[in-house]
Protein backbone atom coordinates (compact mmCIF):
# COMPACT_ATOMS: atom_id res chain seq x y z
CA UNK A 1 0.00 0.00 0.00
CA UNK A 2 2.93 2.26 0.88
CA UNK A 3 4.46 1.73 -2.18
CA UNK A 4 1.17 2.51 -4.18
CA UNK A 5 0.56 5.56 -2.33
CA UNK A 6 4.25 6.85 -2.94
CA UNK A 7 4.08 6.17 -6.69
CA UNK A 8 0.62 7.72 -6.55
CA UNK A 9 2.17 10.80 -5.20
CA UNK A 10 4.94 10.69 -8.07
CA UNK A 11 3.04 10.09 -10.81
CA UNK A 12 0.57 13.75 -8.83
CA UNK A 13 4.23 15.64 -9.05
CA UNK A 14 5.00 14.38 -12.31
CA UNK A 15 1.48 15.77 -13.95
CA UNK A 16 1.99 18.98 -12.14
CA UNK A 17 5.09 19.71 -13.57
CA UNK A 18 3.80 19.26 -17.13
CA UNK A 19 3.08 23.05 -19.06
CA UNK A 20 -0.37 23.77 -19.18
CA UNK A 21 -1.87 26.55 -20.92
CA UNK A 22 -3.45 29.21 -18.19
CA UNK A 23 -4.93 31.77 -20.09
CA UNK A 24 -5.82 31.94 -24.07
CA UNK A 25 -6.37 36.40 -25.50
CA UNK A 26 -8.04 37.54 -28.15
CA UNK A 27 -7.99 40.25 -30.06
CA UNK A 28 -11.25 41.67 -30.91
CA UNK A 29 -11.94 42.90 -34.18
CA UNK A 30 -9.67 46.20 -34.60
CA UNK A 31 -9.78 48.53 -37.48
CA UNK A 32 -6.64 48.33 -39.84
CA UNK A 33 -6.10 52.18 -38.78
CA UNK A 34 -5.93 51.84 -35.03
CA UNK A 35 -2.25 50.64 -36.24
CA UNK A 36 -1.70 53.33 -38.82
CA UNK A 37 -4.01 56.20 -38.63
CA UNK A 38 -1.79 58.33 -41.52
CA UNK A 39 -3.64 56.09 -43.99
CA UNK A 40 -6.76 57.57 -45.41
CA UNK A 41 -10.94 55.46 -45.72
CA UNK A 42 -10.34 55.81 -49.31
CA UNK A 43 -6.80 53.66 -49.19
CA UNK A 44 -8.47 50.83 -46.60
CA UNK A 45 -11.36 50.79 -48.91
CA UNK A 46 -9.12 50.14 -52.88
CA UNK A 47 -7.27 47.64 -50.68
CA UNK A 48 -10.01 45.26 -50.01
CA UNK A 49 -10.88 46.33 -53.72
CA UNK A 50 -7.89 45.07 -54.48
CA UNK A 51 -8.36 41.35 -52.89
CA UNK A 52 -7.75 41.86 -49.10
CA UNK A 53 -10.87 40.40 -47.52
CA UNK A 54 -10.64 42.10 -44.05
CA UNK A 55 -9.66 45.25 -42.55
CA UNK A 56 -10.33 44.79 -39.36
CA UNK A 57 -8.27 41.67 -38.55
CA UNK A 58 -4.45 42.61 -38.24
CA UNK A 59 -1.74 40.74 -36.68
CA UNK A 60 0.51 41.82 -33.46
CA UNK A 61 2.17 38.78 -33.49
CA UNK A 62 5.52 38.76 -35.87
CA UNK A 63 7.69 39.44 -32.55
CA UNK A 64 6.68 39.87 -28.96
CA UNK A 65 8.74 41.61 -25.91
CA UNK A 66 7.31 41.84 -22.30
CA UNK A 67 7.21 45.30 -20.73
CA UNK A 68 6.21 44.40 -17.37
CA UNK A 69 3.05 44.55 -14.97
CA UNK A 70 0.91 42.82 -17.77
CA UNK A 71 1.41 44.92 -20.76
CA UNK A 72 3.04 43.63 -23.77
CA UNK A 73 4.89 44.92 -26.83
CA UNK A 74 3.74 43.13 -30.46
CA UNK A 75 5.28 43.83 -33.55
CA UNK A 76 3.53 43.79 -36.80
CA UNK A 77 5.71 42.26 -40.07
CA UNK A 78 5.33 44.28 -43.53
CA UNK A 79 1.36 44.04 -43.35
CA UNK A 80 -1.23 42.28 -45.01
CA UNK A 81 0.32 40.44 -48.68
CA UNK A 82 -0.43 37.86 -50.41
CA UNK A 83 0.83 35.16 -53.45
CA UNK A 84 1.53 35.97 -56.58
CA UNK A 85 3.95 34.02 -59.15
CA UNK A 86 7.47 35.80 -58.68
CA UNK A 87 6.42 38.03 -55.88
CA UNK A 88 3.48 39.04 -53.36
CA UNK A 89 0.97 41.46 -53.61
CA UNK A 90 0.47 44.26 -51.24
CA UNK A 91 -3.11 45.82 -51.12
CA UNK A 92 -2.83 48.44 -48.67
CA UNK A 93 1.30 49.10 -49.42
CA UNK A 94 1.67 52.23 -47.53
CA UNK A 95 0.92 50.05 -44.32
CA UNK A 96 4.09 50.66 -41.88
CA UNK A 97 5.23 48.32 -39.91
CA UNK A 98 3.83 49.12 -35.90
CA UNK A 99 5.18 48.10 -32.41
CA UNK A 100 1.73 47.30 -31.21
CA UNK A 101 1.62 48.21 -27.39
CA UNK A 102 -0.65 45.68 -25.26
CA UNK A 103 -2.32 44.72 -22.40
CA UNK A 104 -4.12 41.12 -21.31
CA UNK A 105 -8.03 41.91 -19.60
CA UNK A 106 -10.12 39.32 -19.55
CA UNK A 107 -10.33 36.60 -22.70
CA UNK A 108 -9.00 39.75 -24.63
CA UNK A 109 -5.78 41.47 -26.37
CA UNK A 110 -6.40 45.13 -25.37
CA UNK A 111 -4.20 47.64 -27.50
CA UNK A 112 -3.24 50.08 -25.91
CA UNK A 113 -1.10 52.11 -28.44
CA UNK A 114 0.41 51.97 -32.15
CA UNK A 115 3.70 53.21 -32.91
CA UNK A 116 4.33 53.19 -36.77
CA UNK A 117 7.96 53.20 -37.79
CA UNK A 118 9.15 56.30 -39.43
CA UNK A 119 12.57 57.62 -41.41
CA UNK A 120 14.37 60.88 -39.67
CA UNK A 121 12.05 63.36 -41.59
CA UNK A 122 9.08 61.46 -39.84
CA UNK A 123 7.59 59.80 -42.65
CA UNK A 124 6.11 56.48 -42.39
CA UNK A 125 8.15 53.41 -43.70
CA UNK A 126 6.79 50.42 -45.28
CA UNK A 127 7.17 46.94 -45.90
CA UNK A 128 7.94 46.51 -49.73
CA UNK A 129 10.84 44.92 -50.56
CA UNK A 130 14.47 46.12 -51.14
CA UNK A 131 16.49 45.35 -54.50
CA UNK A 132 15.77 44.15 -57.00
CA UNK A 133 15.99 39.72 -56.83
CA UNK A 134 13.66 40.13 -54.05
CA UNK A 135 9.97 39.34 -54.46
CA UNK A 136 8.37 41.38 -57.14
CA UNK A 137 5.85 43.88 -55.44
CA UNK A 138 2.45 43.64 -56.90
CA UNK A 139 -0.67 46.01 -56.36
CA UNK A 140 -3.61 43.48 -56.12
CA UNK A 141 -4.49 40.25 -56.68
CA UNK A 142 -4.05 39.94 -60.19
CA UNK A 143 -1.00 40.66 -60.09
CA UNK A 144 -0.34 42.50 -62.68
CA UNK A 145 0.83 45.72 -61.84
CA UNK A 146 3.94 46.33 -60.29
CA UNK A 147 4.60 48.68 -56.95
CA UNK A 148 8.06 50.01 -56.77
CA UNK A 149 10.98 48.54 -54.56
CA UNK A 150 11.42 50.52 -51.39
CA UNK A 151 14.75 50.69 -49.86
CA UNK A 152 13.52 52.01 -46.90
CA UNK A 153 10.85 48.94 -46.78
CA UNK A 154 11.09 46.77 -43.67
CA UNK A 155 9.37 43.19 -43.16
CA UNK A 156 9.90 43.85 -38.98
CA UNK A 157 10.05 39.81 -37.45
CA UNK A 158 11.01 40.40 -33.60
CA UNK A 159 11.07 43.61 -31.13
CA UNK A 160 13.41 43.89 -28.06
CA UNK A 161 13.60 46.79 -25.85
CA UNK A 162 16.21 48.67 -24.56
CA UNK A 163 16.99 49.72 -21.10
CA UNK A 164 16.52 53.10 -22.37
CA UNK A 165 13.59 52.79 -24.14
CA UNK A 166 14.38 52.93 -27.88
CA UNK A 167 13.56 49.55 -29.57
CA UNK A 168 15.80 46.88 -31.52
CA UNK A 169 14.48 44.91 -34.40
CA UNK A 170 15.37 42.08 -36.67
CA UNK A 171 14.07 41.64 -40.16
CA UNK A 172 13.54 39.91 -43.23
CA UNK A 173 13.70 42.35 -45.95
CA UNK A 174 17.81 42.16 -46.55
CA UNK A 175 17.68 41.23 -44.19
CA UNK A 176 19.13 43.36 -41.34
CA UNK A 177 18.94 44.53 -37.53
CA UNK A 178 17.63 47.59 -36.88
CA UNK A 179 17.77 50.45 -33.98
CA UNK A 180 15.24 53.16 -33.46
CA UNK A 181 14.45 55.24 -31.16
CA UNK A 182 11.29 56.13 -28.49
CA UNK A 183 9.11 57.78 -31.12
CA UNK A 184 9.62 54.68 -33.76
CA UNK A 185 11.93 56.14 -35.30
CA UNK A 186 14.69 54.39 -37.20
CA UNK A 187 17.90 55.38 -36.51
CA UNK A 188 20.09 52.90 -37.95
CA UNK A 189 19.78 49.76 -40.14
CA UNK A 190 22.74 47.04 -40.14
CA UNK A 191 23.22 44.91 -43.23
CA UNK A 192 24.95 42.39 -44.33
CA UNK A 193 28.31 42.95 -46.20
CA UNK A 194 27.84 44.05 -49.79
CA UNK A 195 24.40 45.07 -49.10
CA UNK A 196 24.36 48.62 -49.37
CA UNK A 197 21.19 50.57 -49.60
CA UNK A 198 20.46 53.65 -50.21
CA UNK A 199 18.13 54.62 -47.57
CA UNK A 200 16.52 57.71 -46.02
CA UNK A 201 18.10 56.53 -42.72
CA UNK A 202 21.59 55.66 -42.29
CA UNK A 203 22.88 52.11 -42.53
CA UNK A 204 25.89 50.16 -42.89
CA UNK A 205 26.75 46.80 -44.28
CA UNK A 206 28.30 44.89 -41.06
CA UNK A 207 26.65 41.97 -40.41
CA UNK A 208 28.13 38.63 -41.82
CA UNK A 209 27.76 38.29 -46.25
CA UNK A 210 26.66 34.95 -45.27
CA UNK A 211 23.37 35.97 -44.15
CA UNK A 212 22.44 38.12 -47.62
CA UNK A 213 22.46 34.21 -49.13
CA UNK A 214 19.06 33.53 -46.76
CA UNK A 215 16.55 32.05 -48.53
CA UNK A 216 13.58 34.18 -50.05
CA UNK A 217 11.44 35.33 -47.33
CA UNK A 218 13.28 33.54 -44.65
CA UNK A 219 15.39 36.18 -43.70
CA UNK A 220 16.24 37.12 -39.35
CA UNK A 221 13.49 35.94 -37.79
CA UNK A 222 14.63 36.18 -34.47
CA UNK A 223 16.01 38.89 -31.52
CA UNK A 224 17.39 37.98 -27.99
CA UNK A 225 18.74 41.28 -26.23
CA UNK A 226 20.50 40.74 -22.87
CA UNK A 227 19.19 42.24 -19.88
CA UNK A 228 21.61 44.98 -19.65
CA UNK A 229 21.09 45.71 -23.53
CA UNK A 230 24.52 45.04 -24.41
CA UNK A 231 24.50 41.95 -26.26
CA UNK A 232 22.15 40.92 -29.16
CA UNK A 233 21.17 37.16 -30.90
CA UNK A 234 20.18 37.69 -34.23
CA UNK A 235 18.85 33.98 -35.96
CA UNK A 236 18.20 33.46 -39.35
CA UNK A 237 14.33 31.66 -39.91
CA UNK A 238 15.91 28.62 -41.81
CA UNK A 239 19.20 27.16 -43.54
CA UNK A 240 20.86 29.09 -46.37
CA UNK A 241 21.77 28.15 -49.52
CA UNK A 242 19.08 27.02 -52.79
CA UNK A 243 16.70 24.36 -52.06
CA UNK A 244 17.46 23.64 -55.65
CA UNK A 245 20.95 22.05 -54.01
CA UNK A 246 20.12 18.74 -52.23
CA UNK A 247 22.85 19.17 -50.27
CA UNK A 248 21.40 22.58 -48.98
CA UNK A 249 17.65 21.14 -49.57
CA UNK A 250 18.34 18.59 -46.84
CA UNK A 251 20.47 21.05 -44.43
CA UNK A 252 19.05 21.09 -40.90
CA UNK A 253 21.08 24.28 -39.50
CA UNK A 254 20.85 27.89 -39.10
CA UNK A 255 22.99 30.32 -38.87
CA UNK A 256 23.02 32.99 -35.86
CA UNK A 257 25.69 35.80 -35.00
CA UNK A 258 25.89 38.08 -31.73
CA UNK A 259 26.74 41.75 -31.64
CA UNK A 260 28.00 43.87 -29.16
CA UNK A 261 25.26 46.66 -29.49
CA UNK A 262 26.51 48.81 -26.00
CA UNK A 263 27.08 51.67 -28.63
CA UNK A 264 23.94 51.22 -31.16
CA UNK A 265 25.21 53.36 -34.08
CA UNK A 266 28.56 51.53 -33.89
CA UNK A 267 27.48 47.62 -33.27
CA UNK A 268 30.53 45.00 -33.64
CA UNK A 269 30.05 41.38 -34.56
CA UNK A 270 31.86 39.24 -31.35
CA UNK A 271 30.38 35.89 -32.77
CA UNK A 272 28.78 33.45 -35.41
CA UNK A 273 27.53 29.63 -34.57
CA UNK A 274 25.19 27.36 -36.29
CA UNK A 275 22.11 26.17 -34.42
CA UNK A 276 20.64 22.68 -35.33
CA UNK A 277 17.07 22.19 -36.11
CA UNK A 278 15.13 19.11 -34.76
CA UNK A 279 14.66 16.01 -37.13
CA UNK A 280 11.40 16.83 -38.97
CA UNK A 281 9.82 13.69 -38.25
CA UNK A 282 9.70 14.86 -34.31
CA UNK A 283 6.54 16.50 -35.16
CA UNK A 284 3.06 15.12 -35.70
CA UNK A 285 2.90 15.84 -38.94
CA UNK A 286 4.58 15.31 -42.50
CA UNK A 287 7.84 17.86 -42.86
CA UNK A 288 10.88 18.18 -45.01
CA UNK A 289 13.99 20.10 -43.73
CA UNK A 290 12.86 22.84 -45.93
CA UNK A 291 9.91 23.39 -43.77
CA UNK A 292 11.81 24.05 -40.24
CA UNK A 293 12.02 27.42 -39.29
CA UNK A 294 13.08 29.74 -35.96
CA UNK A 295 10.55 32.01 -35.35
CA UNK A 296 11.10 34.24 -31.85
CA UNK A 297 13.81 34.33 -29.35
CA UNK A 298 14.63 35.95 -26.04
CA UNK A 299 17.59 35.80 -24.29
CA UNK A 300 17.59 33.76 -20.52
CA UNK A 301 20.87 34.47 -18.62
CA UNK A 302 24.66 34.63 -20.12
CA UNK A 303 24.95 32.87 -22.99
CA UNK A 304 21.54 31.05 -23.23
CA UNK A 305 18.61 31.91 -25.36
CA UNK A 306 15.06 30.44 -25.65
CA UNK A 307 14.32 29.46 -29.21
CA UNK A 308 11.14 28.75 -30.54
CA UNK A 309 11.09 26.36 -33.86
CA UNK A 310 8.55 25.42 -35.58
CA UNK A 311 6.97 23.41 -38.72
CA UNK A 312 3.48 21.60 -39.72
CA UNK A 313 2.12 20.64 -36.74
CA UNK A 314 2.92 22.80 -33.98
CA UNK A 315 6.21 24.36 -32.07
CA UNK A 316 8.49 23.19 -30.27
CA UNK A 317 10.80 25.58 -27.36
CA UNK A 318 14.26 25.34 -26.38
CA UNK A 319 16.78 26.41 -24.23
CA UNK A 320 20.11 26.68 -26.34
CA UNK A 321 23.12 27.48 -24.83
CA UNK A 322 25.97 28.78 -26.79
CA UNK A 323 28.34 28.61 -23.80
CA UNK A 324 30.65 25.66 -25.28
CA UNK A 325 29.69 26.39 -29.03
CA UNK A 326 32.68 26.46 -31.62
CA UNK A 327 32.53 30.59 -32.60
CA UNK A 328 32.93 30.41 -36.37
CA UNK A 329 34.78 33.60 -36.27
CA UNK A 330 38.05 32.01 -35.05
CA UNK A 331 37.21 28.90 -37.14
CA UNK A 332 39.22 28.88 -40.57
CA UNK A 333 35.63 27.87 -42.61
CA UNK A 334 33.62 29.60 -40.59
CA UNK A 335 32.40 31.62 -43.58
CA UNK A 336 32.29 28.80 -45.72
CA UNK A 337 29.02 27.73 -47.60
CA UNK A 338 30.21 24.08 -46.46
CA UNK A 339 29.11 24.01 -43.25
CA UNK A 340 25.86 24.66 -44.07
CA UNK A 341 24.83 21.73 -46.25
CA UNK A 342 23.46 18.67 -44.99
CA UNK A 343 25.95 15.30 -43.99
CA UNK A 344 28.44 17.99 -42.12
CA UNK A 345 30.78 15.88 -39.74
CA UNK A 346 30.95 18.94 -37.47
CA UNK A 347 32.84 16.64 -34.58
CA UNK A 348 35.64 16.15 -37.60
CA UNK A 349 35.84 19.82 -38.23
CA UNK A 350 36.25 20.58 -34.56
CA UNK A 351 33.10 22.34 -34.70
CA UNK A 352 30.58 22.52 -31.24
CA UNK A 353 26.75 22.75 -31.66
CA UNK A 354 24.81 24.59 -29.14
CA UNK A 355 23.58 22.70 -26.61
CA UNK A 356 19.79 22.45 -26.67
CA UNK A 357 17.25 21.62 -24.36
CA UNK A 358 13.86 20.93 -25.03
CA UNK A 359 11.06 22.61 -22.58
CA UNK A 360 7.71 22.58 -24.93
CA UNK A 361 5.62 21.08 -27.63
CA UNK A 362 3.23 22.98 -28.46
CA UNK A 363 1.02 19.86 -30.07
CA UNK A 364 0.79 18.57 -26.45
CA UNK A 365 -1.44 21.56 -25.50
CA UNK A 366 -5.18 21.30 -26.99
CA UNK A 367 -5.77 24.68 -26.54
CA UNK A 368 -2.73 25.83 -29.10
CA UNK A 369 -4.22 25.02 -32.31
CA UNK A 370 -2.13 26.42 -34.50
CA UNK A 371 1.66 26.12 -35.87
CA UNK A 372 2.15 29.89 -37.03
CA UNK A 373 3.64 31.11 -33.45
CA UNK A 374 5.76 33.53 -34.12
CA UNK A 375 6.55 35.63 -30.94
CA UNK A 376 6.93 34.58 -26.92
CA UNK A 377 7.62 36.43 -24.09
CA UNK A 378 8.91 35.74 -20.42
CA UNK A 379 6.75 36.72 -17.25
CA UNK A 380 8.03 37.78 -14.23
CA UNK A 381 7.67 34.52 -12.46
CA UNK A 382 10.14 32.97 -14.37
CA UNK A 383 7.81 30.21 -15.24
CA UNK A 384 4.74 31.60 -17.41
CA UNK A 385 5.62 32.01 -21.23
CA UNK A 386 3.21 34.26 -23.56
CA UNK A 387 3.14 32.82 -26.92
CA UNK A 388 1.63 34.58 -30.00
CA UNK A 389 0.76 34.32 -33.84
CA UNK A 390 0.75 35.73 -36.67
CA UNK A 391 -2.47 35.91 -39.01
CA UNK A 392 -1.02 36.92 -41.74
CA UNK A 393 -3.34 40.31 -41.66
CA UNK A 394 -6.22 37.37 -42.81
CA UNK A 395 -5.05 38.00 -45.95
CA UNK A 396 -7.31 34.69 -47.08
CA UNK A 397 -10.31 35.45 -45.21
CA UNK A 398 -9.92 32.24 -43.60
CA UNK A 399 -7.64 32.71 -40.62
CA UNK A 400 -8.86 33.76 -37.40
CA UNK A 401 -8.04 36.75 -35.06
CA UNK A 402 -4.74 37.49 -33.73
CA UNK A 403 -3.83 35.17 -29.99
CA UNK A 404 -2.02 35.17 -27.00
CA UNK A 405 -1.51 32.30 -24.90
CA UNK A 406 -0.28 32.16 -21.18
CA UNK A 407 2.02 28.64 -20.79
CA UNK A 408 2.87 28.15 -17.45
CA UNK A 409 5.94 25.63 -17.71
CA UNK A 410 7.09 22.62 -15.20
CA UNK A 411 10.15 24.65 -13.80
CA UNK A 412 11.32 28.29 -13.55
CA UNK A 413 13.38 29.72 -16.04
CA UNK A 414 14.36 32.56 -14.08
Amino acid sequence: MRKILLASLALGLALAQEPRVVGVYTLPPTPIRALNPFLSPQEVEAALKAGWPTAERPSLGSGLFYLGNGRFLGVTDRGPNGDCPGGKFFPLPRFAPTLAFFRLEGDALRLERALPLRNLGGKPLTGLPNRPGEDIPFADKACQSRLPLDPDGLDVEDVAVTPGGGFWLVEENSPSLVYADSRGRVLMRYTPKGVRLDTSYPTRDLLPALLALRRNNRGLENLALSGDGKTAWVLLQSPIGPTSDPAFDRSLVARAVRLDVSDPFRARVTGMYLVPFSDPQAYPKPNRPRDMKFSAALWLRGQEVLLLERAEGGARIFVVDFARATNLLDHPEGESLELDKAGVDYAAKGIALPERRLLLETWRLPEVDTDKLEGLALLEDGQTLALIDDNDFAITGKEGPNRVWLVRLGERLR
